[in-house]
């Protein structure tokens, strides 16, 4: 479980294979992933998860870049 984005440089008529961005979603309850590009190139997603052992959800995070 987790995010993954998949990119098109063809205006979407084909697709990459998933990048995974994040791989550790333990629940299964997570989503509402959004992403914008930072000011040097990298990428910041966000989303919610709700983790097993608490009774709260998480806003959690991961910076990434295109290599």
């Amino acid at each position: 479980l987790g995010n993954q984005a998949r990119l098109s440089d063809d205006s979407g008529r084909t697709w990459s294979d998933p990048l995974i961005i994040s791989g550790d979603g333990v629940s299964g309850d997570l989503g509402y992933p959004s992403t914008v590009e930072l000011s040097d190139g990298t990428l910041l997603t966000a989303w919610y998860e709700n983790m097993a052992k608490s009774p709260n959800a998480v806003l959690r995070q991961a910076r990434w870049e295109l290599v």
